[in-house]
């Protein structure tokens, strides 16, 4: 369990460099009620809430879940001040949807493997 912890860690400091890179770099077509980008905030923001609860970094979930949330609010409010992005509710609320869908699977995982 010792491993998978610290695999975590790595694998969660690894994906917050990459995502906060990927956040504020230019994109081509215009995302504001895009699809895709809400979808893509959801798998980020789902990924992101397992990972770092297998980290046991924050080993209460409901604090984990709103720095969580805070990240993506953060992201948000840095996208502000970039000329070729732009701050977006519909993404937060993406954002959202993500933590609560990690929140559903680890619990469910929790009930399959109790001593984790």
């Amino acid at each position: 369990m010792l491993l998978i912890q610290h695999s975590s860690r790595l694998i969660l400091l690894i994906s917050i460099v990459m995502i906060s890179i990927l956040s504020f770099q230019e994109i081509q077509a215009e995302a504001s009620l895009n699809l895709n980008d809400k979808l893509l905030h959801f798998c980020c923001f789902l990924y992101l809430t397992i990972i770092s609860w297998l980290s046991r970094i924050i080993h209460k979930e409901l604090l984990l879940y709103v720095i969580v949330l805070g990240y993506g609010i953060l992201i948000e409010i840095v996208q502000i001040y970039i000329p070729y992005r732009s701050f977006e509710f519909f993404d937060i609320f993406a954002d959202f949807l993500g933590i609560l869908a990690g929140c559903i699977f680890i619990n469910f995982f929790k009930d399959l493997y109790p001593k984790y």
